[in-house]
């Protein structure tokens, strides 16, 4: 009998009645009737073994006993309604949330200008925090909750269980115009035999550590099964970034393999001509990551609709590249 009449309903009567110092303003405001009313009150009477709330000039008055009970019973019926009340959503223009996502540099660039663009307009209250990507800690960050998001390439091991392709990129190659030794294409002896210059950050763990001959294969960072796969390529520069490359091709007779988004930003006063591999190589694909226990968060829905929305925007028509040799 007494732990039924510390149950939530008499727990939420309880409430009412000191809200309203009055049983018949308690029952209207519980939708009840007022001997019911009268009931519970008697039940948590006998429950407490105090009167809890008696009769005065103007209404009823609370015991000490019935104050003490008061913040307890209200806190316990608060955490129940926000535990019971129905999703809410998530309201980008007016709510205020930070989303941390890593990237690799490639994404970073062909994605933050149009991110940012979007946030502005539909959500000036969120930011994002871009961080550098880190395979080995990548599933640990996700199921922390440090990390909401990874983009990745999709030829990595996938750990978390949930994911969206993003649109596919392909691999085109830089050089100088005026090269001494290419022509209007590049040949497939010429892509072997001049040096290249590679981003460090694209290329995978299992590259030697002395990474001035490599195979396609580990030059790539992908698997790569075909025809010139264990063929070496000499690399004179590992850049700590992308946008050191066009710097160097333009100034020297290296040549670089690179994504082809990333060229479309290329300054023409830089001199550089894009030019289709001699070879085929194999596409780019990456996709987005997220944690299970993310999946059906309103939150997380709208900003992963988001990141996919501005990555299927970026065009990837064909730039009338010369064909191979």
């Amino acid at each position: 009998m007494n732990e039924l009449s510390l149950d939530l309903p008499a727990l939420r009567c309880f409430t009412a009645l000191m809200r309203e110092r009055s049983v018949t303003r308690a029952a209207d405001r519980l939708g009840l009737s007022q001997p019911a009313v009268s009931h519970v009150l008697a039940r948590l009477r006998a429950h407490f073994a105090d009167a809890l709330l008696v009769r005065a000039a103007n209404g009823m008055v609370p015991t000490a006993r019935a104050l003490e009970i008061d913040v307890e019973a209200r806190a316990i019926v608060a955490a129940v309604d926000r535990l019971t009340r129905p999703d809410r959503g998530f309201d980008p223009a007016s709510e205020r949330s930070t989303f941390v996502l890593t990237l690799p540099e490639y994404f970073e660039t062909l994605l933050s200008p149009a991110l940012v663009a979007r946030l502005q307009a539909e959500a000036p209250g969120v930011s994002v925090e871009l961080r550098p990507p880190n395979p080995d800690l990548a599933r640990t960050w996700l199921d922390s909750g440090e990390v909401d998001c990874r983009l990745a390439w999709i030829h990595e091991p996938r750990p978390e269980s949930r994911f969206a392709r993003l649109p596919e990129d392909r691999l085109v190659c830089l050089v100088r115009e005026n090269h001494p030794v290419v022509g209007e294409r590049l040949r497939t002896g010429d892509f072997f035999e001049l040096p290249h210059v590679r981003p460090a950050i694209a290329v995978t763990r299992g590259l030697p550590a002395d990474a001035g001959s490599v195979t396609l294969e580990q030059y790539l960072g992908l698997p790569y099964r075909r025809r010139h796969a264990t063929r070496r390529l000499r690399i004179v520069l590992l850049a700590q970034s992308f946008l050191t490359i066009p710097q160097v091709v333009a100034q020297s007779d290296v040549i670089a393999t690179v994504p082809e988004r990333l060229t479309w930003s290329l300054d023409p006063r830089l001199g550089i001509r894009v030019l289709r591999p001699p070879i085929a190589l194999p596409p780019l694909r990456g996709a987005l990551y997220w944690h299970e226990r993310s999946n059906a968060d309103p939150r997380h829905r709208w900003f992963r609709r988001l990141l996919l929305d501005v990555a299927r925007g970026i065009d990837s028509a064909d730039r009338g590249l010369p064909a191979r040799s």
